[in-house]
């Protein structure tokens, strides 16, 4: 089906000021995107897994079957569909090559976990909303969960945030009998990965990282709109997001990217995970549409920001994909400006049981680790260590 995406000339520009710069925003980008042939579900579904396009040395450990017994059973507490009134198959891709395994009930849930949240670009200009999971985590929180959130530079690069990261984290008093689990949002992932190779002090008590929606790769249109994103920096007000150092875009390039990760080996000791995102227009926000369009001239799995593929830390354990854009997976920018999110299919993401079961995830892999024997010393990796790595997570998952 080919369609011409019409430019938000018919929404408002009214609302606070970030809004009319997001606005802008898609304003600008909407002529670059011109007309392409929209993908269906069925042929999304029908295409190879983003994963198993990477190089060897970047293999994922599959753990989309586990992860999908968790989920569906952390929505089935609320009846025969999730809180949103969908059933549980419609929220996260099923690829038809996962491997299926014998069901297994959930695991039980660790609350003796630190579960640090870091941000993605642009959340502190979006105050609260701009947090990942921020009502998910209140809720877990009430349930003995301990969550918080960091909060980083939404206008700066990786180094920048990671220094803020270490800043914050070194306040909280060390706990050692109690694992410190981060979970990154979009580019909050990347900055949580320079953060481990930059502080190997702190990173000793880092037991996990999750990566949700994460520009580990970086993104097609970090070069391809440079110039339209530097303008629009520009102008955002400082008062309502503070400048850095200005490297978020230059962060974000899939060129600087390859680089870091070529250069920069991780942590052995930490448990690595990915959950990646893309979907179909319908539920795609209005100020992403454009950018979804682009995208799909290098891969028709996007979720209006980054590419599936690029999504992946190597070496990880693979969650899953799940069919939302980038925003509704972890953030409520519908809620705060409504103009840009609206969407097509108005069913919300059910980001509190997403969270939950990602704990939940993490949970049993660390009680699996336990079992065999694990320890949280710091080492740096390798290409020998990440294969360690995957053997370790390959492990986890056959073991409950």
């Amino acid at each position: 089906m080919t369609r011409c995406l019409r430019a938000a000339g018919g929404i408002p520009l009214h609302g606070p000021a970030l809004g009319a710069w997001l606005m802008l925003a898609l304003l600008l980008l909407a002529p670059l995107s011109g007309c392409v042939s929209l993908p269906t579900r069925e042929q999304l579904a029908s295409l190879p897994a983003p994963h198993t396009g990477l190089p060897a040395s970047d293999a994922v450990v599959d753990g989309r079957d586990r992860f999908r017994q968790i989920f569906c059973s952390v929505l089935s507490r609320e009846g025969e569909v999730g809180p949103a009134g969908r059933p549980c198959a419609g929220w996260l891709w099923n690829l038809g090559d996962e491997t299926a395994s014998g069901q297994r009930p959930l695991p039980e849930a660790d609350r003796s976990m630190q579960v640090v949240l870091v941000p993605g670009a642009f959340s502190e200009c979006l105050g609260d909303y701009g947090r990942p999971f921020n009502d998910a985590a209140t809720g877990l929180r009430e349930a003995g969960y301990r969550i918080s959130t960091v909060v980083v530079s939404g206008r700066s690069g990786s180094e920048y945030n990671a220094r803020q990261i270490a800043e914050q984290l070194a306040a909280i008093a060390p706990q050692q009998a109690e694992p410190l689990v981060l979970v990154g949002y979009s580019k909050g992932a990347n900055d949580i990965l320079e953060f481990l190779v930059r502080n190997p002090g702190l990173a000793a008590r880092v037991e996990a990282v999750v990566s949700v929606a994460g520009a580990i790769g970086g993104s097609p249109m970090a070069a391809q709109a440079a110039g339209v994103y530097d303008l629009l920096l520009d102008s955002i007000p400082n008062s309502r997001c503070a400048p850095g150092d200005r490297q978020l875009i230059d962060s974000l390039t899939t060129e600087a990217r390859q680089a870091w990760l070529a250069g920069n080996p991780l942590p052995a000791h930490v448990r690595y995970y990915s959950l990646a995102a893309f979907t179909t227009r319908p539920r795609i926000a209005a100020a992403l549409a454009p950018v979804w369009k682009l995208l799909l001239a290098h891969d028709l799995r996007n979720d209006g920001q980054l590419l599936a593929r690029d999504q992946l830390i190597p070496g990880a354990t693979l969650l899953g994909y799940a069919d939302a854009d980038h925003w509704s997976v972890a953030v409520d920018v519908e809620v705060v400006h409504p103009f840009l999110g609206v969407r097509p299919d108005k069913l919300p993401f059910p980001r509190a049981a997403l969270l939950e079961s990602i704990l939940l995830q993490v949970a049993e892999g660390r009680a699996a680790q336990s079992k065999a024997g694990g320890n949280s010393t710091w080492a740096a990796s390798s290409p020998s260590s990440r294969s360690m790595r995957r053997a370790l997570s390959a492990e986890d998952t056959r073991r409950y």
